[in-house]
C-alpha cells in the first residue's frame, strides 16, 4: 500500500503538480480542479502541498451511506464508484484534509493516485511530492 506526502521544505509553490492533476482529471489547466493543492503561508514563504494521504480509517468511506467509497484491495487506494455516487456531500465535508470536491459531472472526486504513478510526484521538480510505501520507505 502507498500514499503521497507533501515536504513543504521542499515545496515552491510553483503549481506543475496542480496543473498536471488538473489536466488529467478534467482535461485542462485549471488549479482548482486539482486533486491536491498547495497552501500558502506567510506571504508565500512557505508552501503546503496538501495531498489524500488514503488514510488507515478513512472518514469519507465510512461516511458515505450509499456505499460509493471502497479501498481497492490491490492498491490500497480509496476510491470513488461514480456509478453509485449520488453527490450528497456527506464524504466532502467527512474529509479533514478536504481533499474531495463535487467535480464537474456533479459527481464527488479525489485522489487516485493516477492508477498507482502519480503525475504530481513524476513532475515536481523540487521532489516535494513523493510516492511513500506505508511502511515508511520512499519509493519515487
Amino acid at each position: 500500500m502507498f500514499y503521497l506526502r507533501g515536504e513543504f521544505d521542499l515545496c515552491t509553490g510553483c503549481g506543475a503538480c496542480m496543473l498536471v492533476c488538473s489536466n488529467r482529471a478534467v482535461g485542462g489547466y485549471n488549479p482548482r480542479a486539482a486533486r491536491l493543492k498547495i497552501l500558502s503561508e506567510n506571504e508565500n514563504l512557505v508552501n503546503r502541498p496538501i495531498v489524500c494521504t488514503q488514510c488507515e480509517n478513512p472518514f469519507c468511506l465510512n461516511s458515505c451511506p450509499f456505499n460509493a467509497i471502497s479501498r481497492s484491495e490491490e492498491t490500497g487506494v480509496v476510491l470513488i464508484d461514480k456509478e453509485t455516487c449520488t453527490s450528497c456531500g456527506v464524504c466532502v465535508e467527512a474529509c479533514p484534509d478536504n481533499m474531495i470536491q463535487i467535480g464537474p459531472d456533479h459527481k464527488a472526486d479525489k485522489c487516485d493516485m493516477c492508477n498507482g504513478d502519480p503525475l504530481c510526484v513524476k513532475y515536481c521538480v523540487p521532489r516535494a511530492l513523493q510516492l511513500v510505501e506505508k511502511k515508511g520507505a520512499v519509493v519515487k
